[in-house]
């Protein structure tokens, strides 16, 4: 006779400000045996409502979905505790039969892919866009080993690519680099047809903003760094562009300048790191 579990869609309030709520795993209520929260999303997909959750801050947070459960002995009395925090809708508990570990593990997959894993498009992170000065810079970390993957990387001393803004979500540091003070890079490629040049400073205006709000965040001894990439038919033009730049705080570098550059890599990257 197969045994029957009772469960719950365990759901996290990501940003407490907008009130978006995701489905992060299940709970699966005690009765007969004792309750477990199991964990179904990756981090990633917490950090694209919220970049500031890390392993840490997640742990604890099942730390407290397990304090609640501990304190009830049946699967109805957990579900509503559960509930009133918050967790997940006590009057929504699913049930399942299962009796071998491989009957259990085939039921707990099938509720990831119904509840919690991201079947649509919308529900995705959206794919990064770079261009082709960005990719060039992640190339040039990456032959230097000093490229990071996730935020915690620059913990790390490594240099991460397009972090979000702490607080605001939808800026983003196109490079960030921790050695005693932050050193956020903002990038600017004018590889573009002439009658888009005007979209440029209003790039340079928003990626200053993102930087300035960065500062606000990591301290006011963090480094503001810009690299441009300006085909010389647009130097002209572009001056208003770099005069910018420089009256929000940036020390500004060229790419395509070797001297410019090994200047920039000096203060954007670990030193002793091979160019």
């Amino acid at each position: 006779m197969n045994t029957t579990h009772h469960y719950v869609v365990l759901r996290l309030a990501a940003d407490q400000m907008r009130g978006e709520v995701i489905n992060v795993g299940i709970v699966l209520l005690g009765g007969e045996q004792q309750a477990r929260t199991i964990l179904m999303a990756t981090l990633n997909k917490l950090r694209a409502i919220d970049a500031t959750w890390n392993a840490a801050r997640l742990s604890a947070w099942v730390a407290n979905v397990n304090t609640i459960l501990e304190r009830y002995n049946t699967a109805n009395a957990q579900a509503q505790a559960l509930g009133r925090f918050g967790f997940c809708d006590p009057d929504a508990v699913g049930m399942f039969a299962a009796d071998t570990p491989e009957e259990l593990a085939a039921q707990l997959a099938r509720i990831k892919a119904v509840y919690v894993a991201n079947k649509a498009a919308d529900d995705k992170p959206k794919r990064e866009k770079r261009t082709r000065l960005q990719t060039a810079l992640r190339e040039q970390f990456k032959r230097m080993h000093v490229l990071g993957h996730e935020i915690d990387d620059i913990a790390s001393h490594l240099v991460v690519a397009n972090v979000p803004v702490p607080g605001y979500d939808e800026l983003k540091s196109d490079f960030v680099y921790k050695n005693g003070i932050y050193r956020v890079t903002q990038t600017i490629d004018y590889h573009v047809a002439p009658d888009s040049l005007h979209n440029k400073l209003a790039e340079a205006c928003v990626k200053s903003t993102a930087a300035e709000l960065a500062l606000k965040a990591y301290g006011e001894n963090t480094l503001r760094l810009a690299v441009l990439d300006i085909p010389d038919e647009f130097k002209d033009a572009t001056d208003a562009h770099v005069d910018l730049l420089l009256a929000q705080g940036f020390e500004v570098f060229h790419y395509g300048n070797q001297a410019s550059m090994g200047k920039y890599l000096q203060q954007a990257a670990p030193q002793g790191a091979v160019a």
